[in-house]
């Protein structure tokens, strides 16, 4: 995930993306966060140029990953691990990406929170690739390929996926 993301380079091989791909990158180390910044000030630095969301819109957003009421205005280093991971994916929706990256991303989420996650990522109108051990988050976005890489090597599965999930 790290060499598609341009954060690590790869051994062998290369890759490229198609034209007008914009790739945001969701690590479990929460990178991205400005940790002096609140979380609305860390998801209006995502708004791409040009474009106008009213805070009422981004505070909408963030109420989609449960992150709501006067939370928005809390230093988003106060947060715990698994409302770092919501802030973090809900910055990734907001920007241009049409291609999301996201490397575990109900790690640290409770239940409830793993549900809102799904249920907004599900509404994404872009590609997403992930890597996930966690079965309920995997059948909920209903992934129409599934890859496993035992060893480096690509096996492709487009039949009985969840239950290799669980496998895994």
């Amino acid at each position: 995930m790290r060499i598609l993301a341009g954060e690590t380079q790869a051994d062998i091989g290369n890759f490229s993306f198609g034209h007008q791909v914009q790739c945001g990158y969701y690590a479990q180390e929460h990178d991205n966060l400005n940790t002096d910044a609140t979380l609305l000030e860390n998801i209006r630095r995502e708004v791409p140029n040009g474009v106008a969301l009213t805070e009422t819109q981004l505070r909408g957003l963030l109420g989609m990953f449960g992150l709501s009421g006067e939370k928005v205005n809390q230093k988003s280093g106060t947060l715990s691990g698994g409302e770092k991971t919501k802030l973090a994916l809900a910055m990734l929706m907001v920007g241009r990406n049409n291609l999301l990256l996201l490397d575990e991303p109900t790690n640290n989420l409770d239940p409830p929170s793993r549900e809102a996650v799904a249920q907004a990522l599900s509404g994404w109108k872009g590609a997403i690739i992930f890597v996930s051990h966690d079965t309920e988050f995997v059948e909920h976005l209903k992934p129409t390929k599934v890859l496993l890489m035992p060893d480096g090597q690509v096996d492709y599965f487009s039949r009985d996926w969840l239950e290799l999930v669980s496998l895994a």
